[in-house]
């Protein structure tokens, strides 16, 4: 089934109303923001990465732990299955399931052989690589620098013996975008806030 990005960002919204959600659906909607004018000055499709945007997160609708599980489940299970992988790949860089920041996903965890599976053979795309940064720029109170943002997540999720390759690998996505677009993503924040 095929989705706009007001659609999307109507199905993230649906059925939430308490002040931990609300933090949750700005997040996404920065995401969703930046990611539509990285891609549409990249000559990629504006509207779809926006959507992805908007997805990436939704599983925190069911569990803040396992939300990348949960989202891509929620999706699949709505009939949204074009766009659930957005919630697995968004987290992990280089189909490596250690290069995330914060936690690791403990193996033991619901859905963990599923997760495993999917990033170790996905094919990431322009679109993954987009999402994947633009979650790494965005707070809930808009853009942010890679270097704030990824102290945020040791700050509050911790550190493993990974999480240094995963900053690195997070700062060369950032240079190879910016390199496509000729200038800094930063440039975009002014930007952010029209849906």
């Amino acid at each position: 089934m095929k989705l706009t990005s007001d659609e999307a960002y109507s199905l993230l919204i649906e059925g939430l109303e308490n002040l931990e959600n609300l933090k949750y659906i700005q997040h996404c909607r920065y995401v969703g923001n930046l990611a539509g004018l990285i891609a549409g000055e990249l000559g990629l499709d504006a509207d779809y990465a926006k959507t992805l945007g908007y997805l990436h997160d939704i599983g925190r609708k069911i569990s803040h732990p396992l939300h990348i599980y949960e989202g891509y489940r929620f999706l699949k299970e709505n009939g949204y299955e074009d766009y659930a992988f957005i919630c697995l790949t968004h987290s992990f860089l280089n189909n490596d399931m250690e290069c995330i920041g914060g936690e690791l996903l403990p193996p033991d965890s619901k859905g963990y052989a599923v997760v495993k599976d999917f990033v170790e053979h996905a094919t990431y795309t322009d679109y993954d690589r987009i999402i994947q940064l633009c979650d790494l720029l965005c707070l809930e109170t808009g853009g942010t620098t890679l270097e704030e943002r990824l102290a945020d997540i040791d700050a509050r999720k911790g550190t493993h013996k990974k999480s240094a390759y995963h900053r690195q690998v997070a700062f060369a996505q950032k240079q190879a975008i910016e390199k496509k677009l000729g200038h800094s993503v930063y440039d975009f924040y002014p930007l952010l806030n029209t849906k």
